[in-house]
C-alpha cells in the first residue's frame, strides 16, 4: 500500500511540477493595473519605440520637419481596444519611432478610452482636462476636448528629452558686464 501512495504522491508532484512554472505567467497576465506596463510594451502594436523608419512599416509622410517626421500608416487598423480611433499619427525624431498619437472622435468612441486606459496602467494623473501616465521609458498624455473628441499621445522620455534638447535655442548664455 505504501509503495502505491509513493506513485500516487510522485505522479501528482510530476503534473503539478509544470502548472508551478506557468503560474508566475499566469499571474503577470492578471497583474493590477500599473504604469510599469507602459515601460514592458515600450511601443505601440508591436512598434517598439526607438525602431528605425523603414519602408516596411507602410508609413505615408503627411508633415516634414527636418529632424521631426509625422506619418500615417496605409495599412492602419484604426480599432484600438473597445473604440476605434479617427487617426493615428506616428511621429519620428531623426528616423526613429518616438510618439504615437491617437485622435478619437464621437461620443461612442470617446467615453471609453479613459476608462479603458485607467483599467491598463490604472489612475492617471489628472491635470485639468487632461490625465498623465509616465513610466520610467514611456509617458502617455490623454486630453479630453470639445465635441467629443479626445487625443492621446505615447512617447518614449528618452527620444522626448532628444526632441526637447534639439529645440533648445543655442548660445542663450547670458553674460552680465560690469559697466564702470
Amino acid at each position: 500500500m505504501r509503495f502505491f501512495l509513493s506513485q500516487i504522491s510522485r505522479l501528482k508532484a510530476t503534473r503539478l511540477l509544470p502548472l508551478l512554472f506557468l503560474l508566475p505567467l499566469a499571474l503577470r497576465a492578471q497583474q493590477p493595473a500599473s504604469v510599469r506596463r507602459l515601460d514592458e510594451s515600450n511601443g505601440f502594436r508591436g512598434l517598439r519605440f526607438g525602431t528605425p523608419l523603414t519602408e516596411s512599416l507602410h508609413l505615408k509622410l503627411l508633415q516634414d520637419k527636418g529632424d521631426e517626421k509625422i506619418y500615417e500608416r496605409t495599412d492602419e487598423d484604426l480599432r484600438v481596444g473597445r473604440f476605434s480611433a479617427a487617426r493615428i499619427h506616428y511621429k519620428f525624431f531623426k528616423d526613429q519611432f518616438a510618439t504615437v498619437t491617437i485622435i478619437v472622435r464621437g461620443p461612442e468612441h470617446a467615453g471609453q478610452v479613459l476608462p479603458m486606459f485607467e483599467g491598463l496602467y490604472g489612475p492617471g494623473r489628472p491635470d485639468g482636462f487632461s490625465y498623465k501616465w509616465q513610466g520610467s521609458l514611456v509617458a502617455l498624455s490623454y486630453a479630453s476636448l470639445p465635441n467629443d473628441q479626445v487625443i492621446l499621445a505615447m512617447s518614449s522620455l528618452p527620444l522626448a528629452a532628444q526632441m526637447q534638447q534639439a529645440k533648445a535655442p543655442v548660445n542663450t548664455t547670458k553674460l552680465k558686464i560690469k559697466r564702470k
